[in-house]
């Protein structure tokens, strides 16, 4: 497959502005330091060697990418917004690690064919609202024989349910086609990546560490830029004051104290893709 720069059959232009104004919002880099530690397992699980050729999907801040260009990959992220550049570029700088940025779409990735030996997403590629756009993307820029990491939501996680309580009160623009939480199903991905590539995955859990349900919705409130979109764009006023008690009581559900401390447990598919090598005899 190859990409007519001219041709556009995926991306929803509108859709896509909406995303990008979107994901502009907040502080995301607060949000990025809870997701820290699922990039830690994911790059762990998959131990790139030195001179791997790694692209990271929504990369925002650079979790993933910096710590596999630390271990000596040949890098490059990529995101639909470049609000989360700066500081990316800042933590690259102080590791003293290369990495390439690139604004553009997980559904129609700017590289050619089999340009990488690892592709990888954390909580990110699985909202974009082709999913089997997306996949393909991500399987045609990886050559034989490489893989595909990702971490995404599962369908049960707290961020399931907050997701669903936003959705409920803005429906999802036309063009979104699936539900994002369908990433952390492993029969999903196979149906998406299909015959040629082999899916693993397992169930893991992040945790956030807030006091009280109404400290950990608060700080989505101020930092998590669709939370911020919903609560300055939501008509009446009201409403924004029902979703946010929508939040806290389902939070509730999910808080617990634990040998971790006290928080919220967040599950997570840590899933690895493998694409099939090349047969023999076939052409490079």
């Amino acid at each position: 497959m190859t990409i007519d720069p001219h041709t556009d059959a995926h991306i929803d232009a509108h859709v896509q502005e909406i995303n990008t104004a979107m994901w502009s919002n907040g502080e995301y880099r607060h949000v990025a330091d809870l997701l820290r530690p699922g990039a830690v397992e994911l790059v762990e699980r998959l131990a790139p060697a030195p001179g791997t050729r790694h692209l990271d999907v929504a990369t925002g801040n650079g979790n993933v990418a910096l710590l596999t260009a630390l271990r000596g990959c040949a890098v490059d992220g990529l995101d639909l917004t470049d609000e989360f550049f700066p500081d990316a570029r800042q933590r690259f700088a102080e590791a003293s690690v290369t990495v390439g940025l690139h604004r553009g779409d997980a559904q129609r990735l700017p590289f050619p064919d089999a340009s990488f030996d690892l592709v990888t997403s954390t909580y990110g590629v699985q909202f974009a609202p082709d999913h089997a756009a997306a996949a393909g993307e991500m399987a045609r820029v990886l050559r034989p024989g490489g893989r595909v990491g990702m971490c995404n939501w599962t369908a049960r996680s707290w961020t399931a349910h907050f997701q669903e309580i936003l959705s409920a009160y803005f429906p999802s623009p036309n063009g979104h086609q699936g539900q994002p939480m369908l990433w952390g199903s492993e029969d999903h991905l196979a149906e998406l990546f299909g015959p040629g590539c082999t899916v693993r995955g397992e169930r893991r859990e992040l945790f956030y560490p807030f006091a009280t349900a109404e400290d950990l919705v608060a700080f989505f409130e101020e930092c998590f830029g669709p939370c911020i979109t919903a609560k300055n764009t939501i008509s009446p006023a009201s409403r924004w004051r029902e979703l946010r008690a929508e939040m806290v009581e389902m939070t509730e559900e999910f808080h617990t104290t634990d040998e971790r401390g006290t928080g919220v447990p967040v599950e997570y598919l840590l899933a690895v893709v493998e694409k099939a090598p090349e047969k023999e005899g076939e052409a490079p």
